[in-house]
């Protein structure tokens, strides 16, 4: 915090009072770069057909993200810090990692693909947390790098409990 301090050329004072630990400075400079991430994503998911195909394609958009020189640099040099920023950063998240499922469940349920009563935001946290568990963590039932087995494996699974 000194140094980004100094380097701003704000006082420590200020700076926490803007942020008032690291993990939420770390944060913070994560949403700003964090938009463009979802802009891209909105427009790559949009364009794929169904429910199936767009989680598949959150998911290889997910895989290709690479971290920013900011988190590679906390994960090497305070492994501690980047652990309490992640876990932070992902339950202060959720929510708005979820709302993003919102229209293309809407849009599922006008095709039909998902039933009628299905309540949206309790569903679009439940899609989301399946693409965070087929980015994050390797498995053997799906090729997580393959579009087409990801789409089958959401088709096998995770449409038939939206519908």
């Amino acid at each position: 915090m000194t140094e980004v301090a100094h380097e701003a050329g704000l006082s420590r004072a200020w700076l926490y009072r803007q942020f008032p630990d690291k993990a939420s400075l770390v944060l913070a400079t994560l949403a700003r770069t964090d938009r463009q991430f979802w802009a891209r994503a909105h427009a790559r998911v949009a364009a794929a057909n169904g429910i199936s195909a767009q989680v598949a394609e959150a998911v290889a958009l997910a895989r290709e993200q690479q971290p920013g020189a900011l988190l590679l640099e906390l994960r090497a040099k305070e492994p501690e810090a980047f652990a309490e920023t992640m876990g932070t950063g992902l339950r202060e998240m959720m929510p708005g990692m979820a709302a993003f499922w919102h229209a293309y469940l809407e849009e599922a349920r006008a095709r039909g693909e998902v039933r009628a009563d299905l309540d949206v935001a309790r569903a679009a946290e439940w899609v989301m947390r399946m693409v965070l568990s087929l980015v994050t963590v390797p498995g053997h039932a799906v090729a997580v790098d393959n579009p087409a087995s990801v789409s089958g494996f959401v088709d096998e699974f995770l449409v038939p409990g939206l519908g």
